[in-house]
């Protein structure tokens, strides 16, 4: 702006002149960027799942999806402005749609990468509900629909997890501390590491989330004996989870795909996930060529597609299963 006055002094203009010149051919120009700065600063409107609701109080539904977004984006800070994109994006919907079109009944929960029960990011508009309200809801689920039925059979849904980066973490974890409780799918979008011990460290120390004899959250991603080898706890598929879909998203510069995205990907995984044995029994893997590790969690993205693809034959094989047993 000062090299622009200077150049309309010099054309015959005072400096004061030039301003009150530039002030009236700007006006409208600034007046456009003020909106488009306070629309940027405005917090999003996150949507909501338009899937049944997780409600424990009621009868069970076939199947519960639990899904745990991850780490939020830049600018913010992490973890007070992460919250529940997965759902936002129609991705926890799109997994539940799939499961529910084979006449399952499907109940879903979205949850944000923060060890609190609740708390309100500067991004987003509306509260949103992190692990300490994962915990609580799975408590009551346990406790409502783990039980025998009074005939003596089992009446728990099947449980499906779905992470993305830091959610994959949370999710493995929710997994090890509840060996008691099966889980039918585990699906897994580019779980990362990185940063967890700086977002989480002080939230988990002040309000821990494990209870008595439990492994520390903190400890989620620390390296663990696996085979022959070391991994870390978002890498391992606990023998309570029957299958793993596992997406790692580009790890060269590529073209992208309809989720958009960026040319050059900025983080991703790319250690594979095993059992605890070391053995890839029920594990599966996809690697998304054209898809960073943002992209892969859209429902139109390569990556969604495979796991949509995969979680409707797997769902098709429980109908299966079902109609041998005299289920659903």
């Amino acid at each position: 702006m000062v090299g622009g006055l200077g150049h309309l002094a010099q054309d015959g203009e005072s400096p004061q002149g030039s301003a009150r010149i530039m002030s009236g051919a700007m006006r409208p120009l600034l007046s456009l960027s003020l909106a488009v700065l306070l629309v940027g600063c405005r917090p999003l409107v996150p949507l909501v799942a338009h899937s049944d609701p997780l409600n424990t109080a009621g009868s069970p539904p076939d199947v519960v999806v639990l899904a745990m977004s991850g780490r939020c984006g830049p600018p913010c800070k992490a973890p007070r402005d992460s919250w529940d994109y997965l759902s936002s994006r129609g991705t926890l919907d799109a997994v539940a749609s799939a499961i529910a079109a084979q006449g399952y009944t499907v109940q879903v929960a979205g949850y944000a990468d923060n060890a609190l029960e609740s708390f309100q990011p500067l991004k987003v508009s509306t509260p949103q509900r992190g692990y300490a309200a994962l915990t609580k809801d799975f408590a009551r689920m346990k406790s409502a629909w783990f039980g025998p039925s009074p005939q003596g059979k089992s009446h728990a849904p099947r449980l499906v997890l779905l992470g993305h980066s830091h959610g994959s973490v949370w999710l493995h974890y929710l997994a090890q501390t509840n060996p008691d409780v099966p889980f039918a799918l585990q699906i897994d979008l580019d779980g990362i590491c990185a940063s967890w011990n700086l977002d989480h460290g002080q939230d988990l120390a002040a309000h821990p989330v494990e209870q008595a004899g439990q492994p520390k959250a903190i400890d989620a991603c620390d390296l663990r004996r696996v085979g022959k080898g070391q991994m870390r706890g978002k890498d391992i598929v606990w023998p309570n989870v029957a299958i793993n879909l596992e997406v790692q998203s580009k790890r060269l510069p590529s073209g992208l795909s309809d989720s958009g995205g960026f040319y050059i990907n900025y983080i991703f995984e790319v250690t594979p996930n095993m059992r605890p044995d070391g053995s890839t029994d029920g594990v599966e893997r996809y690697i998304s060529w054209r898809e960073d590790h943002s992209a892969v969690t859209y429902p139109n993205s390569d990556a969604m597609k495979w796991v949509l693809r995969r979680t409707a034959e797997i769902a098709a094989g429980w109908k299966l299963q079902d109609r041998r047993s005299g289920g659903v």
